[in-house]
């Protein structure tokens, strides 16, 4: 599935090429931006996208791109409305044939199992339906002292009289390590866990190399092996452990409970679904702050900010640019017709800084009155481990800024955007703690 959609990403790339510059001389009318010019991996998307962005939602909000055979939604109220309307397909099974949504999640292999993000009812609700006790805000809030605890931990180790790359030092592995002490991991596995992570986070990388392939093979295989093992070792002997695995193991509703295979993929979607997000949403925390230091001053006075000042990092930088969805029958979205089977693309960075929204849509400020944003997604797939994602975020922050109170920018050192298509975060992100 990896190596098909990597491949299908070159053939774009080198399609794109051809097909803008067909596009250029076919008129004077600047053409609306479409195809590989909608995703990171276009440096001017990556370094600017919201310019992009309101481009296509002043010009053409329901967007059919041609090159990737979707339709690409950039107003809030028509993002809204897919992702809260569970007639519209999660399921890329159900886009039709040939589309790129096909070939990008490789369902038409054999061995293609859809996670719980690419289900539809009724297997999407019995499964979320055995796991999201485990998810509730009070199951999460009672982890506060333990992700504190993990926390300080990483902290500790950052260098406090050197500059440093807070993605490589911090917001990388300080969710790997969260995730592994919430479900349960060996402590003595920790090294292990964060080289498999580390691997694992590569499957969000569309140009990868050979060698790049095979870690992500190795890293996936070693985390099946790894959760299969431990399932399989804490039923048979009828170990109940009050830690994430434990509840996965011991959920149950009316009475059905999870496979053995289910609760593995629920483990590895956990990490891959869980893990770089955060990161990403700890990484542009501090970049929004450190680039806004009215805004730095404000949340340092009133520690009572921190839960709003997540909501706006939400809303501002999102961490996911785009989710997928598909049409089951012929529809029609914002005025215009859309066939049955056709992928679509709302994109949730866009409806958050629509005006429509907000009135100042490109202005950070965590006093906002209004915070409503669309990074957790909606709906029946509205984001399981939204409360964990908050709970880390305001831990990491706050801690990192009680333990660097003069942290800073490094001006010399841009950061570097992450080219990824649905992720938005840095690769690259130095601090100068002095």
């Amino acid at each position: 599935m990896v190596s098909r959609a990597t491949a299908s990403y070159a053939e774009v790339d080198r399609d794109s090429e051809d097909r803008n510059s067909d596009q250029k001389n076919a008129g004077d009318e600047r053409p609306v931006p479409s195809g590989t010019e909608l995703l990171a991996l276009d440096p001017i998307f990556r370094e600017r996208p919201h310019e992009i962005l309101d481009d296509l939602r002043r010009r053409e909000p329901v967007h059919q791109d041609r090159m990737f055979d979707r339709v690409v939604l950039t107003r809030a109220a028509d993002v809204a409305r897919v992702i809260n309307d569970r007639t519209f397909s999660s399921d890329p099974r159900k886009s039709r044939k040939g589309s790129f949504t096909r070939k990008l999640f490789g369902v038409d292999a054999e061995d293609y199992r859809p996670t719980m993000l690419h289900m539809d009812d009724p297997d999407h609700k019995r499964l979320r339906g055995l796991v999201a006790n485990a998810f509730n805000q009070r199951s999460i809030e009672a982890l506060r002292p333990r992700v504190a605890a993990v926390t300080a931990s990483v902290l500790k180790d950052l260098p406090r009289d050197r500059p440093f790359d807070l993605v490589a030092l911090f917001t990388r592995p300080l969710p790997t390590v969260v995730i592994a002490e919430i479900l349960g991991v060996d402590p003595a596995r920790y090294q292990d866990f964060k080289a498999w992570s580390e691997g694992q986070v590569l499957m969000f990388n569309p140009k990868r190399s050979e060698e790049q392939e095979q870690k992500l093979e190795w890293a996936v295989t070693e985390m099946r092996a790894f959760f299969q093992g431990e399932v399989e070792r804490r039923i048979q002997a009828q170990e109940h452990r009050d830690d994430l695995l434990g509840h996965l193991i011991a959920a149950e509703q009316d009475g059905e409970k999870l496979t053995e295979r289910e609760m593995v993929s629920m483990c590895l979607l956990i990490l891959a679904a869980g893990n770089t997000t955060t990161t990403d949403l700890i990484g542009n925390g501090v970049h929004a702050l450190l680039n806004h230091p009215e805004q730095f001053d404000a949340l340092r006075a009133d520690p009572g900010l921190y839960p709003a000042a997540v909501e706006e990092i939400l809303r501002y930088d999102s961490s996911v640019v785009q989710l997928s969805r598909q049409t089951t029958s012929e529809r029609e979205i914002g005025g215009c017709p859309v066939a049955s089977g056709q992928p679509l693309t709302p994109i949730l960075m866009a409806a958050n800084h629509d005006p429509e929204l907000h009135s100042d849509p490109h202005v950070f400020d965590i006093r906002r009155m209004n915070q409503r944003h669309f990074s957790f997604g909606g709906g029946a797939h509205f984001c399981l481990g939204a409360p964990l994602a908050r709970l880390e975020t305001q831990v990491a922050l706050s801690s990192l800024f009680e333990r660097f109170p003069r942290l800073r920018l490094m001006p010399d050192i841009l950061p570097v955007r992450k080219a990824s298509p649905s992720l938005n975060g840095f690769e690259t992100l130095w601090v100068d703690p002095t």
